[in-house]
């Protein structure tokens, strides 16, 4: 491994391997912001993930059983969060496992579905 290692720095394979890692995870930022657009969506350009906050009444752990359902993985905030302070209702999702950009445009078209559904639930908060 670490022979294999030495030949991609010396043969410069290791800087276009991650020119290529660089400008796929800009291109998948972009796609998944124009998409969501109609929400807001937090991240770094070319961050692997993407946070989008949910619209008023939805649950983020409501969504992510349709979105399971669905076949579509995403994570909510719970596993990132700290303290006693209420998780925001957000997903968090990973750009970079779809094995194209098409894939991830099929998901990106699926949580829009989900998203313009009603809440599941019949109870709301007052």
């Amino acid at each position: 491994m670490v022979e294999t290692t030495c030949r991609w720095i010396a043969s410069d394979t290791s800087r276009r391997l991650l020119d290529w890692q660089t400008h796929e995870l800009e291109a998948r930022q972009r796609l998944a912001r124009e998409r969501l657009a109609d929400y807001p969506t937090s991240g770094r350009e070319r961050s692997s993930n993407l946070w989008v906050t949910l619209p008023a009444g939805r649950r983020g752990s409501e969504v992510q059983e349709l979105l399971d359902q669905r076949g579509v993985r995403v994570s909510t905030p719970e596993p990132f969060c700290v303290g006693s302070e209420p998780a925001p209702q957000a997903l968090r999702l990973c750009l970079g496992p779809p094995a194209s950009r098409e894939e991830l445009d099929r998901g990106l078209r699926i949580i829009l579905e989900t998203l313009a559904e009603p809440p599941c639930s019949p109870w709301h908060t007052m």
